[in-house]
């Protein structure tokens, strides 16, 4: 008998020990930037908008492969009419679309990571509510835009003679050098890739504030949606 009591209360420590594990909250994060630096301070992009996102493809795969996959992919509006921006000396196609329904900022950073482990998938980024819908020349674009950002970024060092930290920057944080500027020396366009610490936005604010850099800026895309 007296084993039997011992059993039984073993037995109940362990199940209130094991209740006690799943009921504990899944911690949740969300990445969402809503800046980039501009001559040295925070230049705000906007709020985040919950019903869309931006995803971008090599142009190496064709729009009909690309339109296969978002129609096999049940957290896009399937309704959504959707264009695929192939821009001019970019190695990627950008289209921005239109979720299912609407999500919180927790939600968009869970879709994003799941979308990222597709092979067609380049790069998922977050977009931003904006009031301007108008092109770089004040042309009306569409009744409504986002904006949002590529995977490029640009950092002008101090002296284009000693690339020690940009070297250094570039291996710690798995970025990829695209080029120098042919015309202005002190500038390099970096790349964030799927394997980097951050996306293009993360990235080109971590680069300026570690301080070993002049300047360190995303560049941001502007897209009509509707």
């Amino acid at each position: 008998m007296k084993n039997y009591i011992l059993t039984l209360l073993i037995g109940i420590i362990l199940i209130g020990c094991s209740n006690d594990d799943e009921t504990e909250p899944v911690q949740s994060s969300c990445d969402f930037i809503n800046f980039k630096y501009y001559n040295g301070t925070q230049d705000f992009l906007g709020e985040m908008s919950n019903e869309y996102i931006l995803i971008a493809v090599d142009t190496t795969y064709s729009d009909n492969e690309i339109e296969n996959f978002i129609s096999t992919t049940n957290i896009f509006d399937q309704n959504y009419n959707y264009t695929i921006h192939n821009i001019t000396q970019y190695k990627f196609k950008e289209i921005p679309l239109k979720l299912n329904t609407s999500k919180n900022c927790e939600e968009i950073t869970q879709i994003i990571s799941d979308l990222n482990e597709n092979t067609i998938i380049s790069y998922t980024h977050f977009t931003m509510i904006t009031d301007d819908c108008n092109n770089a020349i004040w042309e009306p674009m569409g009744d409504l835009c986002i904006n949002t950002y590529g995977s490029n970024f640009y950092v002008k060092v101090f002296d284009e003679n000693d690339l020690t930290d940009l070297n250094q920057m570039i291996s710690e944080t798995n970025t990829e050098l695209v080029e120098q500027n042919q015309f202005m020396e002190k500038w390099f366009e970096l790349r964030a890739t799927k394997e980097s610490n951050g996306d293009g936005l993360a990235m080109a604010n971590y680069f300026y504030e570690s301080g070993l850099f002049e300047h360190s800026e995303s560049g941001i895309s502007k897209y009509p949606v509707e």
